[in-house]
């Protein structure tokens, strides 16, 4: 008869119970045999219960030696089902290194940018850092791979590394074995982690680069649950007197702010969004200013960008960027930088 404990190991109770038994009889028939040691049958005694004491407690010993002794026996991983999501957006079980040498080679020869996504069910187990659930792959140049990992709370924080064709397809090759290595890698903290990657690059205008910044949002956004942990998102809209903080807010509640504004119901509002951040204001010559802060991460370079349109205008431009990671009309941003600084410095 076997009994586990909370940890899994097991307590054998038939041996604990008869060798508890056992040492409690030997050790009492040994003291009887003490107690008449100078007699014979006293010595027989003795000898008798040390005999009975010792199997007893070579019976409580065999009863808990896993409870007390770590086991060493090599554990087996659970066995990972992959889902691919390819280039295509088609859904396949059916995940291979082949498979994945075929997506790789797919994204390199695109010029319209793209993404692949392989979730792994149950999540990978990575010692110190979590459970991925979910790995991305994007290429611009270099492969860029980003590894969704879920936390207790419900949502995920992510994790990102470049990588040249080899090393990717290596890579894949050691995670479908399950022993993928996950060191090297780095943590994205309030980026989203195209734009990171676009900033290292220097090449935020490229088609290629934009298309492939849109293709991870949309999928991202369509299909991730939870919310990301490093993500920052706030919005605050600012009245006469008073003001309102959202940290939680749709699309459709920034087009009420910037509308607001428009018919003089707010004074002004702040959009922050990642690393970026856009200041809402009335407008000279048309209905609205805008003010764009780049690198908004409270550590010096930030780049503040002005820009006066319609309402239209500007809800075209937040909501796209909420929704894809990028400002599609880059044109016509003038750089303010100096004057805001130069503004900071009266006020200090």
């Amino acid at each position: 008869m076997r009994k586990r404990n909370r940890t899994g190991k097991r307590l054998r109770l038939i041996p604990l119970i008869l060798g508890g038994y056992g040492a409690f009889l030997g050790f009492g028939l040994a003291a009887i045999g003490l107690a008449e040691i100078k007699e014979v049958i006293g010595m027989l005694r003795l000898l008798i219960g040390l005999g009975m004491a010792g199997f007893g407690l070579l019976g409580i010993w065999d009863g808990v030696r896993d409870l007390v002794r770590p086991d060493n026996r090599q554990k087996q991983a659970p066995v990972s089902q992959f889902i691919l999501t390819d280039t295509s957006g088609n859904r396949s079980s059916n995940v291979t290194v082949e498979v994945l040498q075929i997506q790789l080679e797919s994204l390199m020869e695109s010029d319209k940018g793209g993404v692949f996504r392989l979730q792994i069910l149950p999540p990978f187990v990575v010692q110190e850092i979590g459970n991925v659930s979910q790995i991305f792959c994007i290429y611009h140049e270099v492969f860029r791979l980003t590894a969704f990992l879920d936390d207790s709370e419900g949502g995920y924080e992510s994790y990102h590394k470049s990588a040249a064709f080899d090393d990717a397809k290596g890579w894949f090759e050691k995670l479908l074995a399950g022993s993928a290595d996950f060191s090297g890698w780095k943590k994205m903290e309030n980026v989203s982690p195209w734009e990171e990657y676009a900033v290292e690059k220097g090449e935020t205008d490229t088609r290629q680069a934009e298309e492939g910044i849109k293709s991870f949002w949309h999928l991202l956004q369509s299909e991730q649950k939870g919310q990301m942990r490093s993500w920052h998102q706030f919005l605050v809209i600012f009245g006469e007197n008073w003001h309102d903080e959202h940290k939680f807010f749709s699309a459709r509640d920034v087009e009420l702010a910037i509308e607001g504004i428009h018919e003089g119901k707010y004074t002004k509002a702040v959009l922050e969004w990642g690393t970026k951040a856009f200041d809402l204001f009335p407008g000279v010559q048309n209905d609205l200013m805008v003010i764009w802060r780049t690198n908004n991460t409270e550590k010096g370079d930030t780049r503040f960008l002005a820009k006066e349109g319609t309402v239209t205008q500007v809800k075209f431009w937040l909501v796209n960027y909420l929704d894809s990671g990028v400002i599609e009309e880059m044109s016509g941003w003038a750089d303010i930088t100096d004057q805001i600084e130069k503004v900071n410095r009266k006020i200090r």
